[in-house]
Parts: C-alpha cells; sequence; structure tokens
C-alpha cells in the first residue's frame, strides 16, 4: 500500500467514526500531498458537504470532476453547482456525465432540474423522455416529466403521467401529491375527484409517518398573548409574500406573537424588509421536516400555521407530527392539504361557500369577507394607457402558463371572435421558452383567431416594469379552471378590470372573491356565454375603460382587500377562537 492509500484509508476511517474535523484536517493534507488524485479532491468534498460547507464542498467536487473523474464524480460537482445556484457550470459536468454514462438517471434528473430552473422546459421534457426511453416507468423521471409538461401549458399530459405512476406505484407519496397538485389546473375535473386525490396522498404521508401523540406544556389561559408560527419558503420576491405582509405588519403584538419559520434559502430585499416585523425569524433552510417540527415544539408555538399546501419545498411532514396545539393551512395553495392532522383551512364565503366542507378534510375557516390582504407594490408606476385611442382594444393575461389549456385557449378566442380587430396579449416567466411562445400562439391561431391579434411575451424580471406593461391591456382576462390571485390584484392596481367566470372549487372562486371585495361584482361571469358577453361589453365602453384605469387604484386601496389593519383584526380573531377552543377541549 502506498503512503497516499494509507492515507486515504485513515481519512475514511475517521469519517466512518463520525471524527469530521480530524477527518478533514487529514484529508486536506493529503490532497496538499497528491493535488492531482481526483479521489483525494472527492474525498474532501464529501467532508465538507458532511460539515455543511457547501461552497467548499462545490470547489473540491469540481476540482475531482476536472482532474478526469469518471461519471459520478463529474454528477456530483453538477448536483453541487445546481445546490450553490451555478446551474450553467452545472449543466456543462452533468452533459458531460451523460456522454460517459447515458444511463445516469441520477444525473440525468440534476440536469432536468437546472433546465426548468431556467425556464428551458421543451429541452427538460425531451432529456426526459430520452431517460425513460432507457429506465421507462423510472418514478423521478417521470415526475420531472409531468412537471415539465405542467409548465409547457399541458396540464392534462402532465395529469395522465401521473396518474399512470400513481397506478404502478400506488404507495408513492411523491406521485399521489403531485396528481393532485397537478388537477387544480385541469378543466372538466369533478371537485370531488381532486378532493380524492388530495385524500389519497394524505393517507400515504399518514402511513409513512405515524401519528404522534403529543402532550402540550403551552399555558391554556385562553386570553394570553399567543405565539403563532408561520411557516414558508416563500417570504421573498413571491407571491405569497405579498399577501404575508399585511399580517406582518398591522397584527397587534400585544394579543399575537409571530414566529417565523423559513424553509428556504433564497433570501432578497423582501426577506429583509418583513424580517424586522415579527417577534423571531427562524432560518430553517438546512433542516430536515423532524428538526423543524422540534423547533417549533422548543418555541411552545400555539398556533401553527404552514403556508405552502402541496406546493414544491412544503413542509407537510413537520406538520404531520403536529408541532403545535392548532394548526392550520392557509394562502399558499388553492386546495385542502388532505391531512387530518391540520385542524383549520382558511378560505372564505365566496371561494368556499356553504356545501363546500366535504371538499377538505380540514375544517373551513372563512374569514370574511375576504380571505386575502393584497399588500400593492410601493413603487408601482400610476395606471397609465399606452397610445389607447390609437391601439385596438386589448385583452391579456399575466397568468402562469400553467393555468393555460384547451378550454381557456377556446374560452379567449371566443372574447376575441366577439369583438372584431381586438388583440390578446399574453405574458408568463414561462415564456421566456421561446418554443412554447410559439407553440402557445399557434394553439390561439388553431382556435380561430388571426395570427396578427395575438401577441406572446417573454416576461418582464423587474417588477416595475411588470407592472408598467399593464399599461398596454385595456381588459385583462383571468383562467379556468384555476383562477389569478397576484395577477388579478396587480392588474386591478393599475386600473385594468378583470373579467372571471366562477368556477366549482376553490381555485375557481378566488377572482370572486377578489371582485367583490373591490366592489365589482358585474365584472364575474356565471358561465361561458357571461363571460364573453362581459368582455365584449367591457371592450365596447372605451370612455368606461378610461374612467376605470383613473379610479380602480383608489377604490382598491381603500376596500377590504387593501385594508391591512381591519384585516388583522378579523384574523387575529379567527386565531384566537381556535386557541380559545383548544384551551377549553
Amino acid at each position: 500500500m502506498s503512503r497516499a492509500d494509507a492515507r486515504f484509508d485513515a481519512v475514511q476511517r475517521l469519517l466512518a467514526e463520525g471524527r469530521l474535523e480530524p477527518a478533514r484536517a487529514a484529508c486536506l493534507r493529503l490532497v496538499q500531498g497528491a493535488p492531482k488524485d481526483a479521489g483525494a479532491a472527492a474525498l474532501m468534498s464529501e467532508l465538507c458537504e458532511r460539515s455543511n460547507q457547501m461552497p467548499q464542498a462545490l470547489h473540491w467536487a469540481c476540482r475531482a470532476a476536472d482532474l478526469g473523474g469518471d461519471s459520478a464524480l463529474l454528477a456530483r460537482a453538477g448536483w453541487l453547482c445546481h445546490v450553490e445556484n451555478q446551474g450553467a457550470k452545472g449543466e456543462k459536468y452533468l452533459r458531460r456525465a451523460l456522454e460517459m454514462a447515458p444511463g445516469d438517471a441520477r444525473a440525468r434528473s440534476i440536469l432536468a432540474n437546472i433546465l426548468g430552473e431556467s425556464r428551458r422546459f421543451g429541452e427538460m421534457a425531451a432529456l426526459v423522455r430520452e431517460g425513460l426511453a432507457r429506465a421507462p416507468g423510472d418514478v423521478e423521471l417521470s415526475s420531472l416529466l409531468a412537471g415539465a409538461m405542467l409548465n409547457l401549458a399541458r396540464a392534462d399530459e402532465a395529469a395522465a403521467i401521473l396518474r399512470g405512476l400513481c397506478e404502478s406505484n400506488p404507495g408513492n407519496a411523491g406521485a399521489a401529491g403531485g396528481l393532485a397538485l397537478v388537477l387544480n389546473y385541469v378543466p372538466g375535473i369533478e371537485p370531488r375527484e381532486v378532493f380524492a386525490a388530495h385524500r389519497r396522498f394524505g393517507e400515504i404521508i399518514e402511513r409513512q409517518h405515524p401519528a404522534v401523540q403529543r402532550s402540550f406544556s403551552n399555558s391554556q389561559d385562553p386570553a394570553r398573548r399567543v405565539r403563532v408560527g408561520l411557516v414558508s419558503p416563500d417570504l421573498r420576491s413571491h407571491s405569497v409574500a405579498w399577501f404575508v405582509e399585511p399580517i406582518l405588519r398591522h397584527h397587534d403584538r400585544a394579543a399575537i406573537e409571530i414566529v417565523v419559520y423559513q424553509t428556504n434559502y433564497v433570501e432578497d430585499e423582501v426577506t429583509a424588509r418583513l424580517r424586522p416585523m415579527v417577534s423571531a425569524w427562524h432560518d430553517m433552510s438546512a433542516a430536515t421536516d423532524p428538526m423543524l417540527a422540534k423547533r417549533i415544539v422548543e418555541d411552545r408555538v400555539d398556533v401553527v400555521i404552514e403556508l405552502s399546501g402541496l406546493t414544491q419545498a412544503h413542509s407537510l411532514g413537520a406538520m404531520l407530527t403536529r408541532p403545535a396545539p392548532v394548526s392550520m393551512t392557509y394562502l399558499g395553495y388553492p386546495n385542502t392539504t388532505g391531512l387530518r392532522v391540520i385542524d383549520r383551512r382558511v378560505v372564505d364565503s365566496h371561494t368556499d361557500p356553504a356545501g363546500s366542507e366535504g371538499l377538505a378534510v380540514e375544517r373551513l375557516l372563512r374569514l370574511d369577507p375576504c380571505f386575502l390582504c393584497y399588500q400593492p407594490p410601493m413603487d408601482a408606476p400610476e395606471p397609465a394607457f399606452d397610445s389607447a385611442a390609437v391601439r385596438p382594444m386589448t385583452f391579456g393575461s399575466f397568468n402562469s402558463a400553467q393555468k393555460i389549456n384547451d378550454a381557456v385557449i377556446a374560452l379567449w378566442a371566443r372574447v376575441l371572435l366577439a369583438t372584431p380587430a381586438s388583440r390578446l396579449v399574453l405574458k408568463s416567466v414561462n415564456f421566456e421558452d421561446s418554443a412554447l411562445r410559439e407553440e402557445t400562439h399557434g394553439r390561439l391561431v388553431r382556435a380561430g383567431v388571426e395570427a396578427g391579434r395575438i401577441e406572446v411575451l417573454p416576461p418582464v424580471k423587474e417588477r416595475g416594469g411588470h407592472l408598467a406593461t399593464y399599461a398596454a391591456i385595456d381588459v385583462a382576462l383571468d383562467p379556468v379552471p384555476y383562477n389569478g390571485t397576484t395577477t388579478t390584484c396587480e392588474a386591478l392596481w393599475m386600473g385594468v378590470p378583470v373579467v372571471t367566470l366562477a368556477g366549482r372549487s376553490h381555485a375557481g372562486r378566488v377572482g370572486v372573491s377578489i371582485l367583490n371585495a373591490v366592489g365589482r361584482p358585474e365584472w364575474i361571469a356565471t358561465s361561458e356565454d357571461a363571460y364573453v358577453r362581459i368582455a365584449a361589453a367591457l371592450a365596447a365602453d372605451r370612455a368606461r375603460l378610461g374612467a376605470d384605469r383613473r379610479v380602480l387604484r383608489a377604490a382598491m386601496a381603500g376596500s377590504v382587500l387593501c385594508d391591512g389593519p381591519g384585516f388583522c383584526r378579523r384574523f387575529e380573531s379567527a386565531v384566537r377562537d381556535a386557541w380559545r377552543e383548544w384551551c377549553k377541549a
């Protein structure tokens, strides 16, 4: 055995014994003595990762890969690049790994995620299909293909993939949760079927995580200050933040104490603005669900509210252990979690009218008149027309392309055909993918709209510029069956009327709640024919549109939708009632 081999074995023994610091020191001597040894560099990377020193782990992984490592070392370097937000660099390593080992499903999955995060969904789908040709039925690759199809505005195809995956893997929580989420976007699905999919997801993870019988030491004083824990990965430049901010900004600190558990490592200027508004802010981005639950218990939180539902990076595993006496789900997801352990789901009487109780596992907590409170952007430009007197009447939707489907394409085509010479402008973050822009344009043409009347725009990354784009449209069209939320609020704030079609589920009735909150119920349609009539009537009255452009912002600012203090009093009362009920139990 060579001297280098002996040192390598010594490091491995220290690592096996869990002695990370001695192992790292020994490994550093090893790489200094053998600077061109890819295995030594890879071991150093592993040690740094085990010590949660991710930048150093990335450095050594790249060094190992650059020294001529095998496909596994290349894939590891690509993965760490992905973790450290260096996707372009990671893509190069991963493509090299796949050249060496085309059947490496893990390398393919990591690369697919990088492509998805850079909005290259067509490339992502093609890459994953290549992998599935080699490994049919692979759960991870199939799930990634479903995600790509959803982002390519093909929710029906995503649902079909996930249904097949659930049939072949009936106990897979990821597949079940993915199907439940995607069904929110698919038109024509009965609400009971969507609920059943959520409950199946709940049953699977409940079986995987047996219920914890926890006794709480929280003081059962119904009148005392209540400690409320908010769990979210989205307290940053994200839609969730625009609706959480009024709670953080206006809550009565004598009545409730707010503790935030941030589960995403991404921070920005919004995070920095929100952090001082609460009693405590814990970075739990590196925590597992059990670690998060343990922290919530140790903090003696009285009411824990999760803000993600089944969306990516959720923390429902922590909620399964019932880390607080009272648990709720709110805001970030338009449906039930499917978990019996969560006590309440915050909604209102418009989104979830009487009779909706059977579509949620949780008890519905109706926060009337509107379950939302919007924090308008402080730097939004003033509402304005973009050459409104000379350009054609322009409809628009800036909603996520995930919400586009054949039904909404047909509906919007009817609107344009009912208003001769009008135009339609679509904009979405997903339209960074030029192929998706072309495909969406083609779908509208195939629905009967002349090509020159359609414009599909890439995203405007700066928020002020995004809002300024509303000057180019006269009437906003809400998608079905999954309405907009932030986009509807933004359109109204920029003086643009929004036409919505009341659906049969929460996701399809958020527009009803928002428009009632701002006093514009006349823009709510109860049928597709009515939707077309309302849109056409608005388009026919440009004088009225001009008046709306001038007054909508002030009307919205004075409405319940933007009444932060009033909303917080209702929110606090609901929290207090839930706390009081637990104290009496």
